[in-house]
């Protein structure tokens, strides 16, 4: 693994996560969530590399994506009055529980492995550390969440080696980015439900206004994944092409995906799980190596640090946002 500049964020501090979900006003907890995304994001990619984006990168641009909700913008306006307030509440609640549930297992991830990056351990140090990981509360809850976490134990194995297959490293930082999400799905569904009242047309209506905001373009979520425009007409990235991984390939059958394509990626009725999933797993996959994901949503203003939170001896001006600066 090359050496990286130092990493610090108030974010790793668990403390600071929960006096950002508590925080009162649903617009600037979005904020101090994204910014929290975003951080651990670039802490992660310290350890990770930047060539394959990580759970928390795409986490980011869906909690940017959330905000619109919990402005009150995403209800056709003839219905805000009706129920712009309760999809404003779930989306919010949903925004802060996620990452607050999300966040720890991620901070106990970079508590692991960051000296890693120059110390180069040992295949000894490197089992103990595993062994330590997979044991956080945070991890070893579900079965998701230790199959995410295996899957990125190995990609820094892979890394501590030195010279990894470049496959090889992609589909294991692709099987634990799923799993996380499968994790984080099954949490959202009560807020999904909250937020998409009324029956199962409702519901196929009301995802058929849904978007996704990406660097390169909006993605509609009732609508199969595009090639996106950074692979210059191609479907995955060449590291993506073929699953060969074994846990990415059930993955593939548990959401019922075409491994050879995205012609089943499309989620008509977002609150089914499996659909919602399938979009999900597409949608990675084909975005895993967009280098522009790196960067820090628009519309996302910055927060002042909170009242009586953690700041890890550090200002924002000293932490940045990540390595990147970005």
């Amino acid at each position: 693994m090359a050496d990286v500049p130092a990493f610090a964020t108030p974010y790793m501090d668990p403390a600071h996560v929960a006096c950002a979900v508590a925080i009162a006003d649903g617009l600037e907890r979005n904020a101090a969530i994204t910014h929290g995304y975003h951080d651990l994001s670039e802490a992660v990619a310290a350890i990770l590399g930047r060539d394959n984006a990580n759970w928390l990168t795409f986490g980011k641009w869906a909690s940017a994506e959330a905000r619109a909700s919990i402005a009150g913008q995403t209800v056709p306006w003839p219905l805000r009055h009706l129920i712009g307030h309760q999809v404003s509440e779930s989306v919010a609640r949903g925004n802060a529980a996620i990452f607050g549930d999300i966040a720890p297992p991620f901070i106990a991830f970079v508590s692991t492995y960051l000296d890693s990056v120059a110390r180069q351990p040992g295949a000894v140090d490197l089992a103990v550390r595993r062994r330590a990981l997979l044991g956080h509360p945070s991890i070893d809850r579900t079965d998701d969440m230790r199959l995410a976490f295996n899957a990125y134990a190995d990609a820094v194995e892979l890394l501590a080696a030195g010279n990894p297959d470049p496959r090889r490293l992609a589909e294991r930082i692709f099987v634990g980015n799923v799993a996380v999400a499968a994790h984080e799905q099954a949490m959202a569904d009560p807020f999904i439900h909250a937020a998409i009242p009324g029956t199962w047309l409702t519901a196929v209506v009301a995802t058929s206004q849904m978007r996704l905001l990406l660097p390169e373009r909006e993605l509609a979520l009732d609508r199969d994944v595009p090639p996106p425009e950074y692979l210059a007409g191609a479907m995955f990235p060449e590291v993506l092409c073929d699953l060969t991984d074994p846990d990415a390939a059930a993955l593939a059958k548990r959401f019922g995906q075409d491994v050879g394509s995205a012609s089943l990626s499309d989620a008509p009725d977002w609150e089914d799980f499996t659909e919602r999933m399938g979009f999900i797993f597409t949608l990675f996959r084909a975005y895993q190596c967009d280098l522009a994901l790196h960067g820090m949503p628009p519309g996302i203003p910055d927060v002042p640090w909170l009242t009586g939170c953690p700041r890890a001896g550090v200002s924002r001006s000293a932490a940045g946002r990540g390595p990147s600066g970005t």
